[in-house]
């Protein structure tokens, strides 16, 4: 039976309000600070009243409360569109038209995602300074703060702004994707050529890669604290002088024989609205044709077998750099296997891109990665044959 809600209840945390509401013929609706549209009915088809505030439930239990202020007065079908429009060129590839889009949803209402898509359109189009400023403005505050970066305020430490950090202890944290992190290890060296103290806080998958610097899985005591990726910000990096060259060294050599390739051909944590970055195993095995194939991923072990693909339990990305090394190929859709081979040097590298891919590509981070991109939504066929 489906709990009762009371919607008296009075200790609920107070979540993110709605800025702006209106009467409608059906309800009310409302826009939320995060962006978010939220519809009314009247069960009876009679008017009702916007409230002063409105619980929210999961599973039909009361988890917290929305207050209405009315700071706002837009118009929401307004908003929609342009916050939409954003959307749709975004992903067609047309970053003058989505950035124009995304500049008006903001002026009709500065919610929290058209500004996240905003920061993300100012990336794609290789505005990285304006781009990781409002980026990282949107990761200050949920739905978009990382829970490290969370734990870390909520303990007291100071994020890195860019201040002189000779002889300061900087905690450079893991708080984005796997790839993100092993692409950003290659900054550290510079952290320490300015007289950082730094200790990296990364899983224990990722602490084989770092080398001679410390590591942490717990937050530590120290002058300042950054999540990797946002080095990019601070250390004024953009397209145009990414620091190219292998960074991490793996044991392992290729030897004569039958040609092994190595593949990686879905993400582990796949999130609604991110890139497409999975490609059909049967398509890619079929185009591999009859050679010797090595998985570089957990997931989807079951799923090699069937197709005859050699899989591996790697307990950290150093064994699967290892792997990499006794390939004669490798093949990686965006995810952090693609990172790691670029990142180890590998000679014969190729990275598929879907037609609406990542910003981060944008920059040559790896001179031995030939990207091959799909030259239509979902046609992973024209980004195979780029990969010879």
């Amino acid at each position: 039976m489906r709990a009762k809600i009371d919607p008296y209840v009075d200790d609920l945390p107070e979540m993110d309000p709605i800025v702006f509401a209106e009467m409608t013929e059906y309800g009310w609706r409302g826009l939320s600070q995060q962006g978010e549209v939220l519809e009314v009915k009247s069960a009876n088809g009679h008017q009702i009243a916007i409230p002063e505030s409105v619980v929210v439930t999961h599973d039909g239990h009361p988890i917290g409360r929305r207050i209405v202020k009315h700071e706002l007065t837009v118009d929401i079908d307004e908003y929609l569109v342009h916050f939409n429009h954003a959307v749709e060129r975004y992903k067609q590839g047309r970053l003058g038209e989505a950035l124009v889009e995304a500049e008006a949803a903001i002026y009709l209402a500065n919610t929290k995602r058209a500004k996240f898509n905003y920061a993300m359109i100012l990336l794609a189009n290789g505005q990285w300074r304006s781009g990781f400023e409002a980026y990282w403005e949107c990761e200050q505050e949920l739905p978009f703060m990382r829970p490290q970066v969370k734990a870390a305020l909520d303990a007291g430490l100071k994020p890195w702004c860019g201040e002189d950090i000779k002889g300061k202890k900087l905690l450079v944290m893991h708080a984005h994707g796997f790839g993100d992190t092993i692409m950003c290890l290659r900054f550290i060296e510079i952290l320490s050529i300015m007289g950082a103290d730094v200790i990296l806080m990364v899983p224990k998958e990722i602490e084989p890669l770092v080398g001679a610097y410390p590591t942490t899985q717990e937050l530590q005591e120290c002058d300042f604290f950054c999540p990797i990726l946002h080095l990019l910000y601070h250390l004024r990096v953009g397209p145009e002088n990414v620091k190219h060259g292998p960074y991490i060294y793996a044991p392992g050599q290729r030897r004569s024989g039958r040609k092994k390739v190595g593949i990686a051909w879905s993400v582990g944590k796949p999130s609604l609205g991110d890139y497409p970055r999975t490609i059909e195993l049967e398509e890619l095995t079929k185009w591999l044709g009859n050679i010797e194939v090595h998985s570089l991923q957990k997931q989807g072990k079951e799923e090699a077998e069937r197709f005859g693909v050699v899989t591996h339990d790697f307990k950290d990305f150093m064994q699967c750099a290892s792997l990499m090394e006794e390939m004669d190929q490798i093949i990686s859709v965006d995810t952090a296997a693609l990172h790691l081979a670029g990142a180890i040097g590998h000679p014969h590298v190729f990275g598929l891109l879907s037609h609406w891919s990542s910003w981060r590509w944008i920059a040559p981070w790896y001179q031995n990665v030939k990207l091959c991109k799909q030259t239509s939504p979902g046609d992973w066929h024209s980004a195979l044959i780029q990969a010879r």
